[in-house]
C-alpha cells in the first residue's frame, strides 16, 4: 500500500514537470502540430506528417535563434519573449486549471491557483527566452 501510494505521488509529480516543459515550449509545439495536422490531412502519411512536425519546430526555433542573435534592440528581444510568453501562459493556466478542477473544489481558491501557475509559467517561460543566445 504504501509503495503504491508513493509511486502515485511520483507519478504525479513526473506529469506535473511534463506539463511545465510543454507548456514553457507551447509556441513550438503548437507551430509542430499544426504542420503535422495539415500534412497528415492532405493523405501523406503519419511519417510525412511526423517529418514536417519535426522541421516546422525546429525551423521556428532556429528562426527564433538568428532572430535572437540578430537583434540590435531590446524591443525586438521583448517582442520575441512575448510571442512565445503568451501562448506559454494560456498553456499554463488550463494545464494547471486542470489540475485544480480535479483536485480542489471550485471557487475562488481553484482560480487563484490556476493564476499563480499561469504567472510561474510565463515567468519561466520569459526566463528561458531572455536567455537564448546564439
Amino acid at each position: 500500500m504504501l509503495i503504491g501510494l508513493t509511486l502515485i505521488i511520483v507519478a504525479v509529480f513526473m506529469c506535473c514537470a511534463l506539463l511545465f516543459r510543454l507548456s514553457i515550449n507551447a509556441l513550438p509545439l503548437f507551430v509542430a502540430f499544426l504542420a503535422g495536422s495539415a500534412t497528415y490531412r492532405s493523405d501523406s502519411g503519419i511519417l510525412a506528417a511526423l517529418a514536417v512536425a519535426a522541421i516546422a519546430a525546429i525551423t521556428l526555433l532556429a528562426a527564433t535563434q538568428l532572430a535572437l542573435g540578430f537583434a540590435k534592440s531590446h524591443f525586438t528581444r521583448a517582442a520575441i519573449g512575448v510571442a512565445f510568453t503568451a501562448p506559454a501562459s494560456i498553456a499554463g493556466y488550463h494545464a494547471v486549471h486542470g489540475i485544480a478542477a480535479a483536485t480542489m473544489p471550485q471557487g475562488a481558491w481553484q482560480l487563484t491557483v490556476s493564476v499563480l501557475g499561469t504567472a510561474v509559467i510565463a515567468a519561466a517561460s520569459w526566463t528561458q527566452w531572455s536567455r537564448a543566445r546564439l
